[in-house]
């Protein structure tokens, strides 16, 4: 192996590293994390509590989406320029920049209204848990609230991800 593979390699651990990291910090966040602040009624302190904990994962995907960037750009134009690529994986590879592009809009909304709501209240809350009861009306909502469309979005990737690999392979390899 050449030290360009050890580069390439290096990349590809770092972005699929940061994509875990956000995907499924996402899943606990949803999951695990905002119902049993539902279950825990902590009272008053779960304003301030709730806060910092949505600030500091505000923060893991700010360095997420910047290292998700980075070692994607790094990567594309490398897998662009080392191989014929065919119609098909200029097509997945758009809607796997769609689904990225998508998740960064959101997550830099949700984040901005999180920290607008904390300045404002002692108890910011972004949406309802998934413990909370759903109202009719507001169930499409809560259905498409930004962290559940971040999640999904980041599981599409991850699957388009999976057959840009595969495409890439059977392109290669002439199968």
């Amino acid at each position: 192996m050449e030290a360009i593979d050890y580069f390439r390699a290096i990349v590809r651990w770092i972005h699929a590293v940061a994509a875990v990291v956000w995907v499924g910090g996402s899943i606990f966040y949803l999951f695990v994390l905002r119902p049993s602040f539902a279950e825990a009624q902590l009272g008053p302190a779960r304003g301030p509590f709730e806060g910092v904990l949505n600030r500091r994962f505000r923060d893991l995907v700010d360095i997420t989406i910047i290292t998700l960037i980075l070692s994607g750009v790094i990567m594309t134009f490398d897998r662009l320029q080392s191989a014929p690529i065919t119609a098909m994986y200029y097509t997945v590879l758009a809607l796997k920049l769609l689904a990225a592009l998508s998740m960064f809009l959101l997550a830099r909304d949700l984040g901005t209204r999180l920290g607008r709501m904390g300045r404002r209240s002692a108890a910011p809350k972004s949406e309802p848990t998934l413990a909370e009861p759903s109202p009719t009306k507001q169930g499409w909502r809560r259905m498409l609230s930004p962290s559940r469309m971040i999640l999904v979005l980041g599981l599409i990737a991850f699957f388009l991800s999976t057959l840009l690999i595969h495409i890439y392979e059977s392109d290669v390899s002439g199968l």
